[in-house]
């Protein structure tokens, strides 16, 4: 192996520097790379509750960077409700607040998903899953409806569908991607700290859920602007003046009696 493949092997740098450039990710003095700690001022999303043992904004980073699907992602089993309009999103909203699981809700603005809201609930087991699924498909029924879809699923949707490594039930860690995680993980200072969203941004949140509603067709949203829309309606032009149409007609049936014709 000549020098030049050995340190493109471990440069490690290169292959994370579109998240350098970006901001995500810098360089610290001490030669540790560490990410920008900031809360998310236009997430889609409201957390009732953070996972503690997950990074998955760093995994995915290297989900795009290296190509692996990391171990801890490969432990994720979410249970995810899927409301159908803004009212039983808010619904949801309130059940997760109750509930204190770790869990978030809100508008799936993704291409690789189907519908408008989703809601979902972090587990660390497919045992821990499917305990928390029948909790979660039990209230759904009783505080929402039976008829809104509850599945469990194994980590997140772009891993699966976008077809790299098939279905989830055949994902797995290899040694070569253990030794990865072992180097990133001595290199990466991943404790970031993650503070609750504060209530105004959740408020801020719930604004742009109710704009998602109206733009979408949902009217439920109408039972947050007191029943009144959101923007005024259109000046149309296409309609008919019956009074006009009538005025033509007999304009046209006297001028075929007319001496001149004309």
């Amino acid at each position: 192996m000549s020098v030049y493949t050995d340190i493109s092997n471990k440069d490690l740098i290169t292959k994370l520097k579109a998240y350098f450039d970006d901001g995500r990710l810098f360089l610290r003095y001490d030669g540790k790379i560490t990410q920008t700690t900031r809360l998310s001022h236009d997430s889609p999303w409201i957390h009732q509750k953070m996972a503690p043992n997950r990074n998955c904004g760093l995994y995915h980073i290297y989900y795009k960077a290296f190509g692996f699907i990391h171990s801890i992602c490969q432990e994720c089993w979410k249970v995810v409700v899927r409301p159908r309009t803004l009212t039983e999103l808010d619904l949801l909203k309130t059940l997760q607040k109750t509930l204190d699981l770790p869990s978030k809700c809100g508008i799936e603005k993704r291409e690789t998903v189907c519908g408008l809201y989703g809601g979902y609930f972090y587990n660390d087991r497919l045992e821990e899953g499917r305990a928390c699924y029948r909790i979660i498909r039990s209230a759904i029924d009783t505080v929402i409806s039976p008829d809104v879809a509850v599945i469990l699923k194994r980590g997140c949707s772009e891993f699966e569908l976008e077809g790299k490594f098939g279905d989830s039930d055949k994902w797995e860690v290899s040694d070569d991607q253990k030794k990865l995680e072992l180097i990133l993980s001595d290199l990466m200072d991943d404790n970031v700290v993650k503070m609750p969203q504060p209530d105004h941004l959740k408020d801020s949140i719930f604004r742009t859920w109710i704009h998602w509603a109206y733009a979408s067709g949902d009217l439920t949203y109408l039972k947050y602007t007191d029943g009144k829309p959101l923007f005024g309606p259109y000046k149309t032009y296409h309609e008919v003046d019956d009074g006009k149409e009538k005025r033509r007609k007999r304009s046209s049936k006297k001028g075929k009696h007319s001496p001149s014709g004309s």
